[in-house]
């Protein structure tokens, strides 16, 4: 496969994630999670606690999600038989006082030459590690999460 076959496949992936996470189907959204994710958060139903737990926290708190937005990903490297990028998120929430956007990052890898892509997030503060523990290639680099807070 060649990079724009690539780059339209995790397209193609980053559009189901967007829905599914739109729609809080957690369940079917941590299908697409690593091994080394769910390995490291112990199972998948912990990953599914932890995305249903942050949403409700949020809606508590009266903000809604208003939307979520990949960006272009980075160069695609070959590992262990992997294929690894990074890609950029935006997440829009907001509540009646303010439109908040947290910014972010994810690592993709597909197992199966390109063909599906599986999404891990930071687990650790530093990347050296962080990379270590997701079994990431060193130049894999996820974006820290910023946020921007708008007063409406």
């Amino acid at each position: 496969m060649n990079g724009q076959e690539l780059s339209n496949k995790i397209e193609k992936s980053t559009l189901e994630y967007r829905k599914l996470f739109l729609e809080k189907n957690f369940e079917k959204l941590c299908d697409y999670a690593t091994p080394k994710l769910i390995e490291h958060l112990k199972t998948k139903q912990d990953l599914v606690f932890l995305l249903t737990e942050l949403n409700k926290n949020a809606e508590s708190k009266g903000a809604k999600v208003k939307n979520i937005t990949f960006g272009k990903n980075s160069e695609i490297i070959e590992y262990k038989n992997q294929l690894q990028c990074s890609i950029p998120f935006s997440l829009e929430m907001e509540d009646d006082k303010k439109k908040v956007t947290f910014s972010a990052g994810l690592a993709l890898i597909s197992f199966d030459k390109g063909e599906t892509w599986l999404f891990t997030f930071k687990v650790e503060k530093q990347q050296e590690i962080n990379n270590v523990v997701l079994d990431l290639d060193n130049r894999i680099m996820i974006a820290e999460r910023s946020q921007n807070v708008i007063n409406k």
